[in-house]
């Protein structure tokens, strides 16, 4: 499948993340996409799949009707526990098979030809839990299911990353025998030394742009493309440059690889360190490897992360203790109130300081959507009436002052949401807990160990922002298998069940991480301890707290 891009822009929240990308990709090349972290490759990758869409510019896949009806990408995501659903392989193989509507009677010979091609035997692998497979293992499986449909493209994130040599060797075997049967591939990566002797095309970004496109040959002779776009060269173009400066390789001897290069070096020998012939040229590995990096275009500025360049310094450098109190404040007024008016001005303000705190849209969606779902279930179900409803609907009746009640104490759990949500997106794990300590540590005269509760509470805060962004991988990896034309955008029951044990697994092995983490730092609730954060009240938090209790002395007023 041939894939072009044309003047492709795509934004975070208003935050450019990508701008004028032009890029061709022939049908069976191998193209590899570089980039510092930040520079918008994993971005750029999820646009090649499909999996996003730009906001200007074009991507066409495809030259034919017969071509472009064809699944058009599969994309195999860096982290493979994100993207394995079911209780075998076999279905979890099956289930993107049954996305793409392939004939039932074909799954079979499909998971059988696609687990052969990974290397993975069939009878083996088909009836074991991809949850319990090694890392490489279930990388393999992974890509199997992406190549099970026959797609006509493949997309790979960061391949090789947690890999032992072994494995990751295994894995580059398998992806230049895909190329050979003339797969289209896409590989985002920073392993330079493994992925760019292959590549037929290599594509630099930087800062969200396209700075080098091309073939792999002109980077062997001059890899300052690759220094100006933060990289460094791989080992055997380093090694070779100085080499060739040095009178020990041929001037037209370029190394496209290891191999290359030590074939170079049968004819031309290096002397023996310390040995009488030719003193003074014996070449150290160190120079060898950094010698001719002086010489290059320095390296740009990493770039941001879109959600993390949202942050202002204005919430971040405001006093946690701050936050404490305007948080328990603005929850006790809020439930307090019981009229509309009061509720809406409370809304109009949390609305205020969601806007200022610079909180992509993106992520506040992707936060309240749960929720939005439950309220109005719960809403609904408040309305109900069975004795004298004001109104019915078919055999449900509803009472007009239930909507009314209902409707507002969702919106007082949902304003207690918001302000958790604030809270926690505006300040970080060290002075979160250094604020909550401060808060509770009257109750240490009670005998209650307050470090505990501090702890355990600031990491339930983190926890839930964490466990919704991976909630959001595992939705993208799950799109990215594939959805039947017409189906409705919102998520069926079978897939919301397929995200569950998935997500529950990352859970407990991201508290599993967490538990091992506190005992390896030597953790004691007996002792007391030296704070990593030291609180400090300036002039703006007096100045902040005075402007919560205004604010909170009015609303209770109207309420």
């Amino acid at each position: 499948m041939r894939i072009q891009l044309e003047n492709v822009f795509y934004q975070y929240d208003r935050k450019p993340a990508l701008h004028g990308i032009c890029l061709n990709i022939e049908q069976g090349s191998l193209t590899v996409l570089c980039g510092v972290t930040g520079s918008g490759k994993s971005t750029l990758l999820r646009l090649i799949a499909g999996l996003e869409q730009p906001d200007s510019g074009s991507i066409s896949c495809g030259e034919n009707d017969e071509e472009s009806a064809r699944p058009i990408a599969s994309m195999v995501f860096q982290q493979p526990e994100t993207q394995l659903f079911a209780s075998t392989v076999y279905k979890d193989i099956e289930y993107g098979l049954e996305q793409h509507r392939v004939p039932k009677p074909l799954w079979q010979e499909r998971v059988r030809s696609a687990l052969a091609q990974v290397g993975l035997p069939y009878e083996s692998y088909s009836r074991r839990s991809p949850f319990l497979l090694s890392g490489g293992e279930k990388r393999r499986v992974c890509i199997a299911g992406a190549i099970a449909a026959h797609p006509g493209l493949l997309v790979l994130d960061e391949p090789t990353a947690g890999l032992d040599p072994p494995a990751a060797a295994a894995l580059l075997d398998k992806v230049q025998q895909l190329r050979a049967d003339g797969l289209t591939i896409v590989i985002g990566t920073h392993d330079l030394d493994s992925f760019l002797p292959l590549a037929d095309q290599v594509v630099l970004l930087s800062q969200g742009a396209v700075c080098y496109s091309g073939s792999v040959d002109p980077l062997n002779a001059d890899p300052g493309p690759l220094y100006a776009a933060g990289l460094t060269a791989p080992a055997y173009i380093r090694i070779g440059r100085t080499l060739r400066e040095r009178g020990r390789l041929e001037p037209q001897h370029k190394p496209r690889s290891l191999d290359e290069l030590l074939s170079g070096l049968r004819s031309h020998p290096l002397p023996i360190p310390g040995s009488s012939r030719e003193p003074g040229t014996t070449i150290s590995a160190g120079h060898l490897l950094s010698g001719e990096k002086r010489q290059l275009p320095p390296i740009p500025p990493k770039a941001p992360e879109p959600e993390t360049a949202a942050r202002t310094d204005r919430w971040l450098s405001l006093d946690p203790r701050v936050k404490w109190l305007g948080m328990a404040l603005g929850s006790i007024v809020i439930l307090r109130m019981g009229a509309l008016l009061p509720l809406l001005l409370a809304t109009a303000m949390i609305g205020g300081l969601l806007l200022s705190a610079e909180i992509p849209w993106k992520r506040m969606l992707r936060f309240f959507r749960p929720f939005l779902v439950m309220f109005l279930f719960l809403w609904l179900l408040s309305a109900l009436s069975w004795d004298s409803p004001d109104f019915t609907l078919g055999p449900l009746g509803f009472s007009g002052e239930g909507f009314l009640q209902g409707g507002l104490a969702v919106l007082r759990f949902l304003l207690l949401i918001a302000i958790g949500f604030l809270f926690t997106e505006t300040t970080t794990g060290a002075p979160l807990r250094e604020g909550l300590e401060w808060a509770i540590a009257p109750l240490e005269r009670l005998g209650i160990r307050t470090r505990n509760w501090s702890l355990a509470i600031s990491i339930t805060l983190q926890f839930v922002p964490w466990i919704l962004e991976r909630l959001a991988q595992l939705q993208l990896a799950l799109r990215s298998r594939g959805r039947q034309k017409g189906r409705l955008a919102h998520w069926t029951p079978r897939q919301i069940s397929l995200l569950i044990v998935p997500l529950l697994i990352l859970v407990i092995s991201m508290g599993d991480e967490l538990a091992t983490a506190i005992d390896s730092r030597g953790y004691d609730p007996r002792k007391k301890r030296t704070p990593s954060y030291v609180l400090v009240w300036l002039t703006r938090d007096t100045i902040a707290l005075v402007c919560i209790v205004l604010s909170a002395a009015v609303l209770w007023v109207c309420s």
